[in-house]
């Protein structure tokens, strides 16, 4: 074998994961994040989120228990900005009797760097009324001071 041959199949082991590296990232980057069912714990998390992250105030109240709407309204969740844009990761689900705990991390930034700011805020807390979900404290975003909780 020549010295030629053997330095040309050095460089195919770095060129093959490179390239795969690149595919799994641009993956990574463009797929759609899955929607949870509206109607679970961590569904209902992740359509308060999202109505955060459009500014969909009125979206983000409905996903409130019917104590906290009462606490805490549309203009009080909006006030409590200013609201950059984020990702969030949901994690763990906890059932607690009647009171189910779901833990999120969220990265504030558009997840196009890594200079973004990862943090855990704490767990949502909801409970079941009526068959439907809603969330009776809330981790982030901070407006629950402004509501009395």
């Amino acid at each position: 074998m020549s010295e030629e041959g053997s330095h040309q199949r050095k460089w195919v082991f770095p060129v093959v994961a490179g390239a795969i590296l690149l595919v799994l990232t641009l993956i990574a980057l463009f797929r759609e994040p899955v929607v949870l069912d509206s109607a679970s714990p961590e569904g209902t998390v992740q359509a308060f989120l999202q109505a955060i992250a459009d500014h969909d105030f009125d979206a983000a109240h409905d996903q409130l228990s019917p104590g906290l709407q009462e606490e805490c309204s549309t203009a009080d969740i909006a006030s409590a900005g200013p609201y950059e844009s984020f990702t969030a990761t949901l994690g763990d689900v906890e059932e607690f009797g009647v009171e189910t705990v779901v833990h999120v991390s969220l990265r504030l930034g558009d997840g196009s760097s890594l200079d973004g700011y990862a943090f855990d805020p704490g767990p949502y807390r909801l409970q079941q009324e009526s068959g439907v979900w809603g969330i009776t404290e809330i981790a982030w975003p901070y407006f629950y001071f402004e509501c009395g909780l």
